[in-house]
């Protein structure tokens, strides 16, 4: 039996376009009685966040949401580790900025500065929407060893961002018509205990980034072969979808979470849950019966 969750980066960093497309969003999940983790940037770009992005928050949050932070500022696609796959396929500037502000770059990664970031992001969210958060996502998927005992030392247990399958996104850049899943190899497929006993619930993949409406059923298809395979691996199964994706295509996307949800249906005792549900009913710990590699060079 496996616990789908559908995740929603980005939010609370962008214009009204970016709002709207949460809105939309998370609106059409719940016709569908579902709910998602959303992952908010507390102060995009190291400024307060706008009344607006404020509003739509809460209101997904009274509507069933969970809230969860996406690092602190996401100023940059460095703010909590180097650079990172993906995100490195997708923006090749990504590594070598990266390598010419080394230097600079690595003075963030001690435990004090990145503590000093998380529990920042943590005061932000219990002033604004009353809540603790008990999970957390670093942007762009660049993470740290430091990171991992700066979560330990502030309190969050949980983390989600390392990708099981970039499929979606070589998809996209390809000519398409072939849908063969490619999932990593060097991760399990399941959630597994990390650094700092730090539980990480990988990322299957993402069906809804840019311009993926424009062979929309083979994204459909792609993401019918991941349940199923992710199914005979994972108690737990975490979706990604962002904010900017999801608004190039509103029919594409939510033409996808009812696929995926007519066919997790089929599925004998599979189900949906946020991942902040799934931290709080002791499914996430639960599911982590295995070690992660020690991969990360920083």
């Amino acid at each position: 039996m496996t616990a789908f969750s559908w995740t929603i980066d980005d939010a609370g960093w962008g214009d009204s376009v970016l709002v709207d497309s949460l809105r939309k969003t998370t609106d059409f999940l719940r016709s569908r009685g579902l709910g998602s983790t959303i992952f908010a940037v507390p102060k995009p770009w190291d400024e307060p966040m706008s009344a607006v992005w404020k509003e739509a928050l809460i209101a997904a949050c009274r509507a069933g949401h969970d809230l969860q932070p996406l690092g602190l500022t996401h100023s940059d696609c460095y703010e909590f580790g180097p650079p990172a796959w993906p995100a490195t396929s997708l923006l090749p500037t990504l590594q070598p900025e990266f390598d010419e502000r080394r230097e600079e770059l690595m003075q963030r990664y001690t435990v004090k500065k990145l503590r000093a970031r998380v529990e920042e992001a943590k005061e932000i969210f219990l002033q604004d929407y009353g809540i603790n958060p008990t999970v957390f996502r670093a942007p762009c998927g660049a993470i740290s060893k430091p990171m991992f005992s700066a979560l330990r030392e502030a309190g969050i247990g949980y983390h989600s961002s390392v990708h099981i399958s970039g499929s979606g996104y070589s998809h996209v850049q390809e000519d398409g018509g072939d849908v063969a899943q490619n999932w990593v190899d060097d991760i399990p497929y399941r959630p597994f205990r990390w650094y700092e006993g730090i539980v990480e619930a990988p990322i299957l993949n993402e069906y809804t980034w840019h311009e993926s409406g424009q062979r929309s059923h083979e994204f459909v298809e792609l993401a019918r072969q991941d349940l199923d395979l992710i199914s005979k691996h994972s108690p737990v199964a975490v979706i990604l979808m962002h904010t900017h994706g999801n608004a190039d295509d509103f029919e594409h996307t939510f033409r996808v979470i009812d696929a995926v949800s007519e066919h997790v249906g089929r599925k004998p005792g599979a189900s949906f849950a946020t991942l902040g549900e799934l931290a709080a009913s002791g499914a996430l710990a639960e599911a982590a019966t295995v070690k992660g590699p020690d991969i990360l060079e920083v």
